[in-house]
């Protein structure tokens, strides 16, 4: 810190005690832990003493100036850089003191060293994470929050949001405010584009694992599990230009995914995609076929599990394309399907559009599947279909008896005669049934 004595302006403050009279100095500034003179009309160039001195106050009348909530150092520092502009800060000065101090004053010169200050020494220039670095950008936020540094906190949640996956696994991220930990969560969303969104699923994925099973993760964890959802979100609306990025591309000639993990990514996208979506992806996933399956002497060939990984794919866009075929043939991206593929997955989804061109010999089998809503539950019809006849009802006669065991099984057994029917002993055949046995058979039961 710059010396008093080794300073050029003649009116440079001093530390004086509070009985001390002094001929230059005018006015009192009282801290919490000590006492300094200054000259009222040097400190009219800040705003804030401008108004005390000038102004219809007791500490006008008075002259003095009561700072009794910041230290001797901090208040000294600041009235220094009233009469001189400083050009750094001194290691040993409190910078969250000072922010406050400053950002009271209204010294707006001097708040943009301290920003500076702030940046190079707690911040440590924004390199690399460490401990250090993580626990001083979160204070750093957080103060750069509370105060308006602007310029701090932008660089601050860039830099949380670059190294997400280390700095959401600390303590000093989940002391954070929720308001600042929602800022965090909206900056990556806000970052993700078609070439990335692979690389932050994984590393979400990736973070989701390495969150301890303790009580101050469990804020992170919620924020994790949303980020998961939104990066799905986005990776099913964005299909089609993710499959075209040369990221995606790059998947096929270079070790930087595991196709293991990515598959897994891909294929849950792929289950889920609005129509649109695959309708673009399924040509999408053609054109990439096809050019992995030119021959090319130029070229290397292709990775066999890569060229795998793309045909299951393929076959995934399509059953969601079968899925919703009726919603599939409404989009503006459907009418680029060739025509032969567009029937086949009509077909496959059983859909029969009114387009006679669309049409087909093959018949929809849902129009011969009826359900059997009869309320006699002793009757079991069975259809006996020919290829262009209705089918005849045919009805097979059940033993009453079977079907009073079977009516006490279902309900419960809840009249008596039924319990005993069925509670009797195996081989043995009660009253009623004895009756029925012994009666003479039909003319056409002997017939048959």
């Amino acid at each position: 810190m710059e010396s008093l004595a080794d300073s050029t302006c003649n009116l440079a403050i001093k530390e004086v005690p509070a009985s001390l009279d002094d001929e230059d100095a005018d006015i009192i500034l009282k801290t919490n832990d000590g006492t300094l003179k200054a000259h009222k009309f040097v400190l009219r160039g800040c705003p804030y003493f401008a108004a005390i001195v000038d102004g219809n106050w007791r500490e006008s009348q008075a002259s003095i100036i009561t700072l009794d909530i910041f230290s001797y150092k901090s208040v000294r520092f600041v009235v220094e850089h009233i009469y001189k502009p400083k050009e750094s800060i001194d290691s040993t000065q409190n910078l969250g003191e000072l922010v406050a101090l400053v950002d009271m004053l209204d010294l707006q010169s001097l708040l943009k060293l301290v920003c500076s200050t702030i940046i190079l020494k707690i911040c440590h220039n924004f390199h690399k994470p460490c401990k250090d670095c993580i626990d001083g950008v979160m204070s750093s936020f957080q103060l750069s929050s509370t105060y308006h540094l602007s310029d701090v906190q932008t660089k601050c949640l860039e830099w949380i949001t670059k190294h997400f996956i280390k700095t959401w696994n600390s303590r000093p991220f989940s002391n954070l405010p929720e308001q600042l930990q929602q800022n965090c969560l909206q900056s990556l969303k806000m970052s993700v584009n078609v070439e990335n969104i692979i690389d932050l699923t994984l590393q979400s994925q990736q973070l989701q694992e390495m969150l301890p099973l303790v009580k101050w993760a469990e804020p992170v964890n919620v924020l994790v599990k949303d980020l998961s959802n939104s990066f799905s979100a986005f990776t099913q609306q964005h299909f089609s230009g993710i499959l075209h990025s040369a990221k995606f591309k790059s998947l096929g000639q270079e070790d930087t995914w595991s196709l293991s993990r990515v598959e897994t990514i891909i294929l849950e996208a792929a289950a889920n995609l609005p129509v649109e979506q695959a309708c673009l992806s399924y040509l999408a996933l053609e054109k990439i076929l096809d050019d992995l399956l030119k021959a090319d002497e130029i070229r290397q060939p292709p990775d066999p599990a890569y060229v795998e990984f793309i045909k299951t794919l393929q076959k995934a866009v399509e059953n969601r394309l079968i899925q919703r075929v009726g919603m599939a043939t409404k989009c503006s991206a459907w009418d680029a399907i060739p025509k032969p593929k567009q029937i086949s997955i009509m077909q496959m989804g059983f859909f029969d559009p009114i387009d006679p061109k669309y049409s087909s010999d093959k018949q929809n089998p849902r129009r011969n599947v009826g359900r059997n809503h009869c309320s006699n539950a002793a009757s079991t019809p069975i259809n006996v279909a020919g290829p262009n006849t209705r089918a005849p009802r045919v009805t097979l006669p059940i033993d009453p008896f079977r079907r009073t065991a079977l009516r006490s099984t279902v309900h419960g057994e809840r009249n008596a005669s039924t319990s005993q029917a069925v509670g009797r002993t195996p081989g043995a055949l009660s009253a009623s049934e004895q009756v029925f046995s012994n009666k003479p058979k039909s003319a056409s039961c002997v017939s048959q």
